[in-house]
C-alpha cells in the first residue's frame, strides 16, 4: 500500500526532527531538534566534526574514541568543552563551571562516548534515518564522494546535504540527485561564531520535504522521482532583450531592449511585475552585469526595493546570478509589484573611456525572477 502522504503535513515538528541524524561538522541540526523539543541521542548531534575528521572516524569505525587518553576536559567562556583526541571532535558537555568537576565530567564522557559511538553505527548499519551534513565553507566534489562513499561502507542511508540558499534554489527547495543523496537549501546556514543564530522555518521545511521524498522512495510502486527545485514554484520571470518579455514591465530608467538584455541607465529605474501569488516570503533573483570601465568606474553599487523597502543592498554587484529573501508582507495581497533598482554609479562610456555612447550606463540585465518560496 502506498503510503499516506498527506500524514506528512499532520506529522509534529517534534516527531519529524527525530527521523534525522547529523553526521557532523556543527550542532545546528541538533539545536533545530531542540528548537522543537526532541533531545535525541547522538555521537554528533552537538559535535564540531571537520569533514576529515569524520571520514577517520568512519574509515576506523571509531576504534579507541573513548580511550581515556584521548578524552580531554577544558573549560571555555564558563562551561566545560570535551575533545576527542583521537578523531579531533569536540563538543559543548553542557556544564558549567562549578557545578561538576572536570574528573567528574571525564569519568561520564568515558562511559557516554563509547555508547554513542557504538549507537551511532548501528544506525549506520541499519538506517531508519535520513543523514544530515552541513558546511559554512564550499564543499569539494572529491569531499562529498568521499563523504557518500564511506557512509555506503555501513549501510545504504539517505543522506541529506543542506546548503545555503542560491539562485536557482530558493529557501525551502529540494533537489533530488539520486536515490542516496537529497540537497536542500535553507534560508542562511548559522555563522560559525554564533550557531544558534539559524533559521528554524527554513530548516523545518527542507526537513519535511526531504521526509516526504523518503515515504515516496519506501514506496515499491512508485516509480516517478519527485524533485522538488524551485522549477515548481509559483513565479513571475522577465527576460530582458530583444527577445524576451520584459518590455511591457519596465517604467522608468531603461535603455532600449538589445540583443538578450537591456540596460539600466541613471541613478534609478523601475520594474514593475505581476506578483506570483500570496507566500510568507519570496525569492528574488537576478542575473546582470554591472557597468564597469577601470580605473575611472572600478565597481556598480545597486539597491534594491520592493514596495519602498530596502531588502538588499550590493556593494558591489558581483556579476552574474544573486538571490535573496523579500518578506512577504511587502507583496503579499498586491496584484502589481513595484522594484525600484537604486544604480548610483552609473556613467557614460564615452566620457570615462571614450567610447562612442554618451548613455549613462549602469547594470545590464539579463534576467529577473520572482520567486513564491515554499
Amino acid at each position: 500500500m502506498a503510503p499516506d502522504l498527506t500524514a506528512e503535513h499532520e506529522i509534529p515538528d517534534r516527531d519529524l526532527v527525530l527521523r534525522f541524524e547529523s553526521v557532523g561538522d556543527n550542532c545546528e541540526l541538533g539545536l533545530v531538534q531542540r528548537m522543537v523539543g526532541a533531545e535525541p541521542l547522538g555521537l554528533l548531534r552537538f559535535a564540531g566534526a571537520p569533514l576529515r575528521a569524520l571520514l577517520s572516524g568512519l574509515a576506523a569505525r571509531f576504534e579507541g574514541i573513548d580511550d581515556p587518553r584521548h578524552i580531554r576536559i577544558h573549560e571555555e567562556n564558563g562551561e566545560y568543552m570535551v575533545k576527542l583526541t583521537k578523531y579531533d571532535f569536540y563538543y559543548h558537555a553542557h556544564v558549567k563551571v562549578g557545578d561538576m568537576t572536570p574528573e567528574a565530567i571525564h569519568q561520564q564522557q568515558c562511559r557516554t562516548v563509547g555508547f554513542l559511538a557504538r549507537k551511532f553505527i548501528g544506525d549506520l548499519e541499519t538506517p531508519s534515518k535520513i543523514l544530515v551534513f552541513r558546511q559554512n565553507e564550499p564543499l569539494l566534489a572529491g569531499d562529498l564522494l568521499d563523504l557518500r562513499l564511506a557512509l555506503a561502507a555501513f549501510g545504504p542511508a539517505v543522506l541529506l546535504w543542506v546548503r545555503e540558499a542560491c539562485p536557482g534554489h530558493p529557501p525551502g527547495t529540494l533537489d533530488v540527485a539520486d536515490e542516496r543523496l537529497i540537497v536542500g537549501y535553507v534560508r542562511r546556514l548559522a555563522p560559525r561564531e554564533n550557531v544558534p543564530n539559524l533559521d528554524l522555518d527554513s530548516w523545518l521545511v527542507v526537513l519535511r520535504r526531504a521526509y516526504r521524498h523518503s515515504l515516496r522512495s519506501d514506496d515499491p510502486g512508485e516509480t516517478q522521482v519527485e524533485y522538488s527545485d524551485s522549477a515548481d514554484l509559483a513565479r513571475t520571470e522577465l527576460t530582458f532583450g530583444s527577445d524576451g518579455n520584459a518590455e511591457p514591465s519596465l517604467g522608468f530608467g531603461w535603455s532600449g531592449p538589445e540583443a538578450g538584455y537591456q540596460w539600466s541607465i541613471g541613478e534609478r529605474s523601475l520594474v514593475t511585475v505581476p506578483s506570483p501569488g500570496d507566500a510568507e516570503e519570496y525569492w528574488l533573483e537576478i542575473e546582470a552585469k554591472p557597468f564597469i570601465s577601470e580605473p575611472l568606474v572600478p565597481c556598480q553599487r545597486l539597491d534594491v526595493r520592493v514596495g519602498g523597502t530596502l531588502v538588499k543592498r550590493f556593494d558591489p554587484l558581483p556579476p552574474g546570478r544573486v538571490g535573496f529573501v523579500v518578506p512577504g508582507h511587502l507583496i503579499a495581497g498586491l496584484e502589481k509589484v513595484d522594484i525600484v533598482l537604486d544604480h548610483p554609479d552609473a556613467a557614460s562610456p564615452l566620457l570615462v573611456s571614450g567610447q562612442q555612447d554618451d548613455r549613462r550606463l549602469a547594470v545590464c540585465f539579463m534576467r529577473l525572477a520572482l520567486v513564491c518560496s515554499p
